[in-house]
């Protein structure tokens, strides 16, 4: 198919309906316009009609996108995310379909549990005895806008469609919209549905040079990098691997001034990555991460205690929740999902204890999931298991009865397009805040 047909495809009237539908119709975050999508799926025929034409004839313009800042912990500059409004949501999700596809041989993701699996095994060859873990400097503000492009150029050769993404890129990201706001020069702004695959095809030519390397196996999970490899060779690597970078424009952490970032070491002194800890044949999760879980553990209970009205049907939903994930909007969510990969049984029994002394300091009578069992569930039994809840597959029976008996609601009067949305509202949120537990390694 020619490229410009291909990219026509994407942005058909039905094709963004049905991205409406499947992606946005849930979610109550608004960009600069304050135009939320309930107000926005009023409007849906005619602003789709708008998008689908000025997308193909090469005039769209991305609005200003609105400001959010997510903190990254204490003394650390947040991270700021850019939240588009909800015609150029519809659009980004079309032009990062399209981007997938254009770019499908070259550009691979791949969830991070997957690649940990990848780094078990070629460990336990034995092959190799050292490692370089490399991360970049503020990756995304870094990239360049002129070399994207060339990169882009490989695969898409016309004006109109480069010009669309540079309008996204270069649209700029503020707190209140101002006749001054310039555009932005530098940089990939952070949250947007092509943020991601652009990152990667402005990589591309690294990951062909790390795959290139002999005697190595090479990880890159977005600006993270990971080499295994013989000690006798590392510094020579790591400075080619560091000098690859800086000739795209982007700083890597000095594995001799900021240890803590990146590094050069034996794998048998043990090492992290992706948040997980490698120390010989134990493979665990990272204390930070251990501590971030226990922390939300604790809030549950400390939000159940200064709760007005205190359900304890409620907290034990949530507790159970925060302890198996669950499957919704055919992703799995959670800790143990993203751990999956872990091989530290032990760990699991620490946390069930903790869950337990969590219920006797505050005084509760429930009785919570197991760890221990969730992740055994979801390692051996992921599709056939009702342990953790997939929230894909609930009727609209099992939604009401989410609805009344853990969120309280009256539900008199509501159809089932209504039911369906508040249901998707309330899980929405309550994910939202499994994802804060791992929300450093999102891709």
């Amino acid at each position: 198919m020619k490229v410009q047909d291909q990219f026509n495809k994407e942005f058909e009237l039905e094709n963004l309906k049905e991205i409406f539908t499947e992606y946005i119709v849930y979610s109550g975050a608004t960009g600069i316009d304050n135009l939320n999508q309930y107000a926005f799926r009023k409007q849906l025929d005619s602003q789709t009609e708008i998008l689908s034409r000025k997308a193909k004839d090469g005039s769209y313009q991305f609005t200003k996108y609105k400001l959010k800042l997510i903190s990254k912990g204490r003394n650390k500059v947040p991270r700021e995310i850019s939240i588009p409004t909800v015609r150029d949501r519809i659009a980004l999700k079309a032009m990062c379909r399209f981007l997938q596809d254009r770019f499908k041989p070259v550009v691979e993701f791949k969830l991070p549990q997957n690649v940990i699996k990848e780094v078990k095994s070629d460990i336990e060859t034995g092959h190799y005895d050292s490692y370089i873990k490399l991360d970049v400097f503020n990756f995304y503000p870094s990239i360049k806008h002129d070399i994207l492009l060339k990169q882009l150029r490989k695969r898409i050769r016309i004006d109109s469609i480069l010009d669309f993404i540079t309008s996204a890129i270069c649209s700029p990201t503020v707190p209140v919209s101002r006749p001054h706001d310039e555009p932005a020069k530098i940089g990939i702004p952070q949250g947007l549905a092509i943020s991601n695959i652009l990152a990667a095809i402005y990589l591309q030519n690294i990951d062909r040079y790390l795959s290139s390397i002999p005697n190595t196996k090479c990880y890159r999970y977005v600006d993270d990098v990971l080499i295994l490899c013989q000690q006798h060779k590392s510094k020579q690597i790591a400075d080619k691997v560091i000098s690859k970078f800086k000739a795209v424009g982007l700083t890597v952490h000095c594995p001799i001034k900021s240890p803590e970032k990146s590094k050069i070491d034996t794998i048998l002194n043990g090492f992290d990555y992706l948040g997980y800890d490698f120390k010989g044949t134990l493979i665990s999760a990272r204390n930070g991460t251990i501590e971030n879980l226990k922390s939300s553990l604790a809030g549950i209970f400390t939000s159940h205690k200064h709760a007005s009205s205190p359900r304890q049907e409620f907290l034990e939903w949530r507790i159970n929740l925060r302890i198996t994930g669950c499957i919704f909007e055919n992703k799995s969510k959670g800790w143990l999902f993203f751990f999956s990969e872990i091989n530290d049984e032990q760990l699991l029994h620490r946390l069930d204890h903790y869950v337990s002394k969590l219920c006797k300091r505050f005084e509760v009578d429930v009785v919570p999931k197991k760890f221990v069992r969730s992740f055994k569930e979801i390692t051996h039994r992921k599709y056939e298991t009702s342990y953790v809840p997939n929230f894909d597959d609930y009727d609209i029976a099992q939604m009401r009865g989410v609805l009344v008996k853990y969120f309280g609601y009256e539900l008199k009067g509501l159809n089932d397009t209504e039911i369906k949305y508040e249901f998707h509202k309330k899980i929405g949120s309550q994910v939202k805040d499994l994802e804060v537990d791992i929300k450093d390694f999102s891709y």
